[in-house]
């Protein structure tokens, strides 16, 4: 896999998100993620102690790897800048950082 991009997202509060991301090769090809494992969460600061996960979903052989919210769990992220990554776990163990970034909340006004 190539270098970690650095890719910020925006989550609107009380809302379902879904966000996806391609894994390449340094050729550009597209990575084989067959068998890989992903994580996510998203910290209001990077050394918060309490963290949000996102669920991930791997289409192994395209490469492509969405990480997804429920409105419920969006619901509950405050507002304002926070910070998120995605984390890669291949068959053998080893862990890598597909992307990671700045998360904005943007605040709900409609809650009913």
């Amino acid at each position: 896999m190539a270098a970690t991009p650095v890719i910020n997202i925006v989550i609107p509060q009380g809302s379902d998100f879904v966000e996806s991301f391609q894994s390449k090769e340094n050729d550009g090809s597209a990575s084989n993620l067959s068998s890989y494992v992903g994580s996510a969460e998203i910290k209001k600061h990077h050394d918060s102690t309490t963290s949000s996960s996102f669920t991930v979903n791997i289409i192994g052989s395209t490469g492509e790897v969405s990480i997804a919210m429920t409105g419920g769990k969006t619901s509950s992220l405050k507002s304002g800048r926070h910070y998120y990554d995605v984390r890669l776990v291949s068959p053998s163990g080893s862990v890598s950082r597909l992307v990671e970034g700045m998360a904005i909340v943007e605040s709900a006004i409609t809650t009913g």
